[in-house]
């Protein structure tokens, strides 16, 4: 039986891919702008097609004829952490502008390849934009059927508080998708059984550092997960992490007593659901970036079963 054809535009590291595989479709196009981005994604989706080009100005004709559609344009153009003082009526305070347009290459996408199903992934501030109904209103205007969903990943079993936008459009029936509500998975099911991050005393960090840390752990318990942000608390091992961004490489720590140590790609990398075997950069910064800008596999393995399965 010949597998499902998945087009993944603004592929990263490949979590939509890798869900889509793993649901049983088979990745046949990948394209980022960001040359390290699609590197990433051939070393582990060697048989897709791919292409390192602005999105927005490439010929979408080189996009082959597929099953399904998906794609994640740039969240840093809608996400509050990416927009401290934006406001929708002062365009001078809009931040990463490029980003917020880069949401258009996807209707210039279906415009020439029309494809029956697609399934757009963003932060939910997303729906905010004062441009979203016209966005939205050119996919239906080209015949698509559009529903608008909003899923913590937690509901598909990711260990992480991630809210989430997905967007679907059909040239059939609109489909409706579902939280699986699946067992949750936790922080813990993610760590190293042999840590290969370095621990180091508690007590050896600045005043303020060790502060926060002893009230993590107080909040916590003594050994227990901690972000390195002013307002981060504590949070136990058997719960979930907070939002994974392409900060956290450099902020997330285990507090374990009187020691402490960074968490490792690999340990980050689990928490967004990607196998053991996928391969990540050398480079913790690298890997941190697309780890953090990938969207959970598992997330992503369940909306593109049942987009398929419409």
């Amino acid at each position: 039986m010949t597998k499902p054809k998945v087009a993944d535009f603004f592929a990263g590291l490949g979590g939509f891919s890798e869900g889509a595989e793993q649901a049983g479709a088979c990745a046949a196009f990948a394209a980022n702008h960001w040359r390290e981005a699609v590197t990433w994604h051939e070393a582990n989706h060697p048989d897709a097609e791919h292409v390192c080009q602005e999105l927005g100005e490439m010929d979408k004709n080189r996009i082959p004829d597929v099953d399904l559609f998906v794609a994640s344009p740039a969240c840093q153009g809608f996400s509050p952490n990416g927009q401290p003082g934006r406001t929708n009526s002062d365009p001078s305070k809009i931040r990463h502008q490029a980003d917020r347009n880069s949401s258009w290459a996807v209707v210039s996408a279906c415009d020439t390849k029309r494809p029956r199903l697609v399934v757009v992934e963003n932060v939910p501030e997303m729906a905010r934009w004062e441009l979203f109904p016209a966005w939205l209103g050119c996919l239906q205007a080209m015949g698509y059927a559009t529903r608008v969903h909003t899923f913590n990943a937690q509901a598909f079993g990711v260990p992480q508080d991630r809210d989430r936008l997905v967007v679907t459009a059909s040239l059939g029936a609109a489909v409706e998708l579902e939280a699986p509500r699946v067992e949750l998975a936790t922080i813990a099911d993610c760590l190293d059984a042999e840590p290969t991050t370095r621990s180091q005393d508690i007590d050896a960090k600045s005043a303020s550092m060790r502060a926060r840390m002893r009230r993590a752990q107080r909040q916590a318990g003594g050994r227990c997960f901690w972000a390195n942000v002013d307002s981060a608390r504590g949070r136990p091992l058997d719960g979930s992490f907070p939002t994974i961004t392409t900060k956290t490489i450099g902020q997330a720590y285990i507090l374990d007593g009187d020691r402490c140590r960074m968490l490792s790609a690999r340990e980050l990398a689990r928490g967004q659901g990607f196998p053991d075997t996928y391969r990540l950069p050398k480079g913790r910064a690298l890997a941190g970036k697309l780890i953090g800008n990938a969207i959970p596999v598992a997330m992503a393995r369940s909306v593109t079963a049942q987009a398929l399965a419409a």
